[in-house]
């Protein structure tokens, strides 16, 4: 599912420079509304899931772990890698930014002398912070999602280790079994946080459409799923109604859309009932995503059990052989994937064919370049993957078997 994700971001992002209504760093001079709409819906679920399965993640890592060792890896594989991507990958999408306004011939070189400014830098990573050099405004890019995970691993740290421990585990099976015997009150629950929290600070176009801190609970619900199967037997059956709650929801904020559009208004304008409305709909696209994903493992599950292994052992199918390929490139390919569409969209926008197939050869594009990138320059040498968050390739290979844990 997190590979899912991440896929599916080429095909988020790429979107992002034909739609109108939405700033970025290369745009397409003739912006559809249509993209728009596709945006919206796809910010109500694509991050908060990413933060959901990052905490299935943590709980994982912590069945054997230590509080000290988890931390020391969470510094190694979320931070160093942000701090690259602050340094390599992100000036060059703003210097592409820079140079597409008239007038605008100054040399990459100065210009990211004056982009790494760490004082500068450090109070952008501040809520809703950015930092200014010459005047211009810059934020992390995509590479929130780094620092923010990193920012809620440590900080949530104590109350995941209460959580390991017989009181916590105690806590954690009552909660379970609230939510296996009312589905739909839990589900009302959990989205209550969300919606208040996004009510009271409103949408942040920088971190994926949400207010960073809302994805606090998106991370805990993902350790808590994890550590009771119970919540899993909840999700699968809340995900009709979750579907229905979230299909409406987001019909509703469409709707909204629309009549800013025609009254020229800007989502800056909104009341607290929108945030509101976008916690329901989003919390609702995730119960159900993730109970439709629950129903198909089961499934698999009960096919394995019920289906007698004779003769000689037979290699792992090529779905779980590509489940493993694509775990280890996940994080690269999150910190390559960006810098390679706008790069790509800086040539693309520039041909005279129709906006569907500039998006194509966008999406296409990108998609194999960073791959490209990934199995060439990254995944074959050991310096690039431990700059880029991966395990040393001795230590990949050991954990390559079918029951490796999580990242």
């Amino acid at each position: 599912m997190r590979a899912f994700v991440v896929a599916g971001l080429v095909v988020f992002h790429s979107a992002v420079v034909f739609a109108s209504g939405a700033s970025w760093f290369v745009k397409d001079p003739q912006p559809s509304a249509g993209f728009t709409i596709f945006l919206l819906w796809g910010s109500l679920w694509g991050m908060p899931l990413l933060f959901v399965v990052s905490g299935m993640g943590v709980r994982y890592a912590m069945r054997t772990r230590s509080a000290g060792a988890f931390v020391r890896e969470r510094l190694a594989r979320l931070l160093v890698p942000f701090a690259v991507g602050l340094v390599v990958l992100v000036p060059p999408m703003f210097y592409l930014e820079q140079r597409s306004q008239p007038g605008s011939h100054e040399s990459y070189w100065r210009f990211w002398l004056g982009f790494v400014n760490v004082p500068a830098l450090a109070r952008g990573l501040l809520p809703r912070g950015s930092w200014t050099s010459g005047g211009v405004n810059y934020d992390p890019a995509h590479l929130w999602f780094l620092y923010v995970l990193l920012a809620l691993s440590l900080v949530l740290l104590p109350l995941f280790v209460f959580l390991r421990s017989p009181r916590g585990a105690g806590l954690v099976s009552a909660m379970a079994g609230f939510a296996q015997r009312h589905n739909l009150g839990a589900l009302l629950v959990a989205a209550l946080p969300v919606m208040a929290v996004e009510a009271v600070f409103g949408p942040d176009a920088n971190t994926g459409g949400w207010e960073r801190t809302v994805y606090v609970f998106p991370f805990l619900y993902g350790f808590l799923i994890a550590s009771d199967s119970r919540f899993e037997t909840a999700l699968r059956r809340a995900r009709w109604p979750a579907l229905t709650v979230a299909v409406l929801a987001t019909a509703a904020l469409v709707a909204w859309v629309g009549a800013l559009n025609a009254s020229a208004a800007g989502l800056s304008t909104v009341p607290p009932s929108w945030g509101a409305l976008q916690g329901l709909a989003g919390y609702g696209w995730l119960t159900a995503i993730l109970g439709f994903a629950a129903s198909l493992t089961a499934r698999m599950r009960n096919r394995r059990h019920v289906t007698p292994v004779t003769g000689p052992a037979v290699s792992a199918p090529p779905w779980r052989r590509a489940a493993r390929y694509a775990t280890g490139a996940v994080l690269p390919f999150y910190l390559l994937h960006e810098p390679v569409i706008v790069a790509a969209a800086w040539f693309i926008v520039r041909w005279h064919a129709p906006i569907l197939g500039k998006y194509a050869a966008l999406v296409l594009l990108s998609f194999a370049v960073t791959l490209a990138l990934y199995e060439v320059l990254v995944r074959r040498f050991r310096v690039p993957r431990l700059l880029l968050g991966m395990k040393a390739p001795a230590r990949q290979e050991k954990m390559a078997g079918p029951r490796a844990s999580l990242p």
